[in-house]
């Protein structure tokens, strides 16, 4: 395995890289990556960049191929030690990890840290594809997967003309967090309102926040026609017609209707190559009579 010199990253995505006795520059092998980014993992897959990975986060599950690869925990709440014995020559992240000390503990054993922007925004997400393709030599992979994108995203713009001046569905997206085991409300702003916005329906919750605590009276509030729920969060209760029996949610259009979806939260809570026909996926969902 050739070694992948760090530097390549551009240093507008690069924030972060830090180790003890060694940064992560030009002399650093990247052969054997721990990352705990599900975006970045699936990245690496679609560059066919995967043989670098040793082990990865609990949240990284696309595709199917990376759950067989160890996990070092739930990315917010990791242990240096599970890490350390992967034997990693980079520890590879889009910064939403804890606890510090654990990054302590990796910096002081002196494996090089990488801490990548995620790809908020479809520039941005592109842009990440692109170094990633640097980062491991597979730049050729990546323009290609980067053509597949653009163009399925154009086939998705010419289409939204068709929602303009028609009704929208109030959607609430549901998303199960695992650090506080209750369900949050995605706001706008992010990937998930961007992709409802494309398929013609609007967000029931109008913050800018990324996330809003939900509760009963909340969700009863905000009386969402359709309610979009990520897996694990729908997984918890197996149907749509159990679903519909939690507080709140049975006073809601949605949940009078029953008209609740479940979807892949590594499809909705972030660009990628997948975009494109999660867009259509949603459509759909929102649009069963395919109203054009």
């Amino acid at each position: 395995m050739s070694t992948l010199p760090a530097t390549r990253i551009a240093s507008t995505l690069v924030v972060l890289a830090l180790c003890a006795c060694g940064r992560a520059d030009s002399h650093t092998s990247a052969n054997r990556v721990v990352s705990v980014s599900k975006q970045i993992n699936e990245f690496i897959y679609d560059i066919g960049a995967q043989d670098n990975l040793v082990a990865k986060d609990l949240t990284s599950v696309y595709p199917p191929a990376i759950t067989k690869l160890p996990s070092v925990g739930y990315h917010r709440a990791l242990s240096a030690e599970g890490i350390i014995s992967m034997k990693p020559t980079l520890f590879l992240t889009d910064g939403n990890v804890g606890p510090d000390a654990v990054l302590e503990q990796l910096k002081k054993v002196g494996i090089p840290i990488l801490v990548i922007k995620p790809g908020a925004s479809l520039d941005s997400a592109r842009s990440l594809m692109a170094q990633l393709g640097k980062q491991f030599n597979r730049e050729h992979a990546a323009d290609s997967v980067l053509a597949q994108w653009r163009s399925g995203m154009d086939s998705v713009w010419s289409d939204t003309a068709r929602w303009t001046n028609k009704p929208r569905p109030r959607v609430l997206i549901m998303h199960m967090g695992q650090i506080v085991n209750n369900y949050l409300g995605v706001g706008g702003g992010g990937p998930a309102d961007q992709m409802l916005r494309w398929a013609g329906a609007a967000n029931a919750i109008d913050s800018a926040r990324s996330m809003t605590r939900l509760n009963p009276e909340l969700i009863a509030k905000l009386a969402p026609d359709i309610i979009i729920a990520t897996d694990v969060g729908f997984d918890r209760m197996g149907t749509a017609e159990k679903f519909s029996t939690l507080p709140g949610v049975n006073l809601t259009p949605a949940g009078k209707n029953q008209r609740i979806y479940r979807i892949d939260e590594t499809e909705l809570l972030y660009f990628g190559p997948r975009t494109p026909s999660t867009v259509r996926k949603l459509e759909s969902m929102l649009h069963p009579s395919g109203s054009q």
